[in-house]
């Protein structure tokens, strides 16, 4: 027999799935239950209704992120700039799943989810980027001759566009793309040239041992 734990957790996963396929307000809490083949009775016993279920999600990812992010900062297997790159990478991982009618539903139908989003994303956003780009400074491979705080102000607004269904229809792209071009674009305009050696550099080396930072 299943774990409650891990009934909910396939419940999470099926939810969030079909929602970033359908939409958040085409699919019923029936057509959820029918696709994990249990019970309406057994999925509104975890979740009263869809809300509740789109509230667990984004808490969900919150706290994969801010634990993926804590522990590859505090990892000393991996150098500097490895941990920039493996950061960047996972955001853009999670930027990938912004797609399809998922986030045009909850900025109309979901407000208040909408808005957890946005303040969670520019807060640890802010907070993360700040430290990296302090640490790159430390280390002489991002330039000191600017305001580091309209470089974290560019990447934030940025970041937080990018969820944007109205930003991102604006492009051919889809938001980790977008995403990936715009750091591409910060970077080169902050590192230097010991900075951009050690980027290079980076790009076939191998951390000292395994990290577990999946």
């Amino acid at each position: 027999m299943q774990d409650e734990n891990e009934i909910k957790e396939k419940i999470l996963q099926k939810a969030s799935e079909m929602f970033h396929q359908f939409g958040c307000v085409k699919v019923t809490m029936e057509e959820i239950a029918a696709g994990m083949g249990i019970s309406k009775k057994t999925l509104y016993k975890h979740f009263s209704n869809k809300e509740h279920l789109l509230n667990e999600i984004f808490t969900s990812i919150s706290c994969e992120t801010e634990n993926f992010s804590n522990e590859l900062l505090a990892n000393e297997n991996y150098t500097y700039v490895q941990k920039v790159k493996l950061l960047l990478e996972n955001v853009s991982k999670h930027i990938g799943k912004f797609k399809g009618p998922m986030m045009g539903d909850l900025q109309t139908h979901f407000p208040k989810i909408w808005e957890k989003i946005h303040i969670f994303m520019k807060k640890k956003a802010w907070e993360k980027f700040s430290m990296l780009v302090d640490e790159g400074i430390a280390q002489g491979i991002f330039r000191n001759d600017y305001d580091k705080n309209i470089v974290v102000l560019m990447y934030v607004f940025s970041l937080q566009n990018l969820i944007t269904p109205e930003v991102l229809a604006q492009v051919p792209l889809s938001a980790d793309q977008v995403y990936k071009t715009l750091i591409n674009v910060i970077f080169e305009g902050i590192l230097t040239e010991e900075g951009r050696k050690k980027f290079n550099d980076t790009e076939n080396e191998q951390p000292k041992e395994t990290a577990n930072v999946a």
